[in-house]
């Protein structure tokens, strides 16, 4: 389980490094075309983006906890989390299968 999280979260954080690299080169690549109003414009940018990337890291930490936490519960209580599980699946089933009955 905690496999799959990593990939998605290391594909979403990727993609995130990507787009803030790219705006980065933006930046720097229109370094000299206007005056004033676009420095404070481009330094608001790379306040955003430096934000972004703390952003970034905290919820990466934030899912990593949760996530090592839930595994140590299901760890910890098996049956527990067995049973819900079930129960979860058996609510679904019979939400679906209304939804199913009442569409024909």
């Amino acid at each position: 389980m905690t496999e799959v999280t990593e990939k998605i979260e290391s594909h979403t954080a990727e993609d995130l490094k990507a787009l803030l690299h790219e705006a980065e080169r933006a930046l720097s690549s229109t370094a000299g075309e206007a005056g004033d109003n676009f420095d404070e414009l481009r330094s608001r940018l790379r306040s955003a983006i430096d934000h972004g990337k703390y952003s970034l890291e905290q919820l990466r930490q934030d899912a990593k906890r949760r996530i090592q936490q839930a595994d140590q519960l299901v760890r910890e209580n098996p049956y527990y989390a067995v049973g819900v599980a079930a129960g979860v699946g058996a609510i679904v089933g019979l939400l679906v299968s209304r939804r199913w009955s009442t569409s024909r």
